[in-house]
């Protein structure tokens, strides 16, 4: 049913699938008995089934470890995760019985497990959100646990292109978002997509930044916007920072302070040998309003304006401000480029056995495979998305 109707359906309209890479080495690890946790990145709302289709080809059983709340959006389709396999997880909180579940199905060998790191959809497919610790922690208590075993994580890369070129229905969706927003449109700029982004995202995001308690941050000049947004997320991690208790690395590159945020929010909430933070919810509420603000801060439309990025850059604008999923606007391929496994067992002898010196090694090693795969996807697309808008 995946296959042939949900995967083609309107929610997602995904006509091919191509996977490469190293799929001898995984059917090998497969027949070893090697225990699989898949790390992917999350770019759309259609992983999951492109995935499901991924492993019914390869004949591997797999679960998904899933945020609790897409369990809520539907009782029917609730029911169908469920009955497939797959559990629920409170990306953000302290969920260890979600935890122990994971560690016990990659144990067990019957099912492969399947994270993704990122944690969110961030609709960035050409680059990645920091990782979080999550999986690694899961793998490599897994393979604590086990004796003759090995845990294996199998880095994928996922990317989607536009069969077509759909600007005139991401241009109409952009005047609705404008009209719904309150936005005015400055005369010709239908002429410049690439600036009438920009003006609605300016107007939504300094929207969104108001309803929760900022005001006046957002500037006025568009040439300004990336470095003023960099400067207001810059103090805003500092503050997570100085409540978590870590020095604030201000020579550290953005993304990497962010992970080292909510791997410390991570620790707190899983280690039931400490006692809970007192304001541990409202820093993890700031670490997260950050990530998706640095989102914003970075210049992705912009520095490479593609059929696939002026979508995508539309498409978030758009879910950010109607707070929903938005329907697909073409048809699309997806592309996927499976990595070497990486031995758990091998991170975990290298720190001595030592579970936190392991985590982070580990996942810098599936996000640094995950971020070269989709670049050497992004080199050899040929698809009409990856046209530069004209």
């Amino acid at each position: 049913m995946n296959r042939h109707l949900i995967l083609r359906g309107p929610n997602h309209q995904i006509s091919e699938i191509l996977v490469e890479g190293e799929t001898e080495m995984l059917r090998e690890s497969v027949a070893k008995g090697d225990r699989l946790l898949f790390a992917i990145n999350h770019p759309t709302h259609s992983d999951a089934q492109v995935l499901t289709e991924i492993h019914r080809r390869m004949g591997i059983p797999s679960c998904f470890m899933a945020a609790y709340d897409v369990f809520l959006r539907s009782p029917f389709s609730a029911w169908i995760m469920q009955r497939m396999g797959n559990f629920s997880i409170d990306r953000e909180g302290s969920d260890r019985k979600a935890m122990a579940a994971a560690i016990k199905l990659l144990t067990g060998g019957e099912h492969a497990l399947n994270i993704y790191p990122e944690g969110n959809v961030f609709l960035t497919n050409d680059r990645l959100a920091p990782f979080l610790d999550g999986a690694a922690f899961i793998a490599l208590k897994a393979q604590a646990a086990l004796d003759g075993a090995d845990v294996k994580v199998v880095p994928i890369s996922v990317k989607y292109t536009h069969l077509t070129a759909p600007r005139e229905t991401v241009a109409a969706r952009m005047r609705q978002l404008g009209s719904d927003s309150g936005y005015e449109f400055p005369e010709g700029s239908a002429d410049d997509p690439v600036s009438a982004v920009l003006g609605v995202g300016c107007h939504v995001l300094g929207e969104f930044l108001g309803r929760h308690g900022f005001v006046d941050e957002m500037p006025m000049d568009h040439s300004t916007l990336h470095d003023r947004l960099r400067l207001w997320t810059d103090g805003l991690v500092a503050d997570v920072e100085n409540g978590l208790g870590i020095e604030s690395s201000v020579d550290h590159a953005l993304p990497a302070r962010i992970a080292k945020v909510r791997s410390k929010i991570h620790k707190i909430r899983t280690d039931t040998g400490s006692d809970q933070h007192p304001e541990i919810d409202g820093l993890t509420e700031r670490a997260i309003l950050a990530l998706r603000i640095h989102g914003y801060n970075q210049p992705y439309l912009t520095t490479h304006p593609t059929i696939d990025r002026y979508d995508e850059t539309v498409e978030r604008i758009a879910e950010d401000f109607y707070s929903q999923a938005m329907p697909r606007t073409g048809p699309r391929r997806a592309m996927a480029m499976i990595h070497p496994p990486l031995s758990v067992r091998r991170f975990l002898d290298a720190a001595n056995g030592k579970m936190r010196a392991a985590i982070p090694a580990l996942s810098k090693a599936m996000s640094e495979r995950v971020q070269s795969g989709i670049d050497d996807l992004n080199a050899k697309n040929d698809a009409p998305g990856a046209q530069l808008l004209r």
